[in-house]
């Protein structure tokens, strides 16, 4: 089973960023929530390994929703880490464990991701179907939030 890391960003181009990031990570599974109403929707149905929020969201700002997340039961010690371009954001009085200042470099963006989520060896349970010679789909380990 992998990993799943929950990434509520509004934006699209950072979305795309962040999933052509997690296709070079295929043990984990990348959740989109685009607002802070969908991220807390999916509080419902899945407990993550890693939040990566965006402090500028539709409906509220990152810091908030993150303090909503931490009410949920199971949610209070996953690690959560600001996903942001406001340069002058200092996670002190928060639960963020860390900060991400956009723009966000691939490079330095994958040793981050490893430090927090030790990458583990991906497992072939089955034989390789005949679509395995395919080069895999850019949006096939992503799910979005509804």
């Amino acid at each position: 089973m992998r990993d799943v890391v929950l990434y509520v960003e509004d934006h699209p181009v950072n979305v795309l960023l962040m999933q052509t990031v997690f296709e070079l990570r295929p043990e984990l599974e990348l959740v989109i929530a685009i607002d802070g109403a969908s991220a807390m929707a999916t509080t419902l149905q899945l407990k993550p390994s890693l939040l990566l929020l965006d402090l500028r969201l539709p409906d509220c700002h990152g810091t908030e929703l993150l303090e909503r997340m931490r009410r949920v039961s199971g949610w209070e010690e996953i690690p959560a880490i600001a996903v942001t371009a406001e340069a002058e954001f200092m996670p002190a009085g928060t639960t963020f464990c860390d900060v991400w200042h956009k723009p966000l470099r691939v490079p330095t963006l994958l040793t981050r991701l490893d430090r927090v989520i030790a990458p583990k060896p991906v497992r072939r349970e089955s034989p390789p179907s005949p679509a395995a010679g395919r080069a895999p789909s850019p949006f096939s380990r992503t799910t979005f939030a509804t």
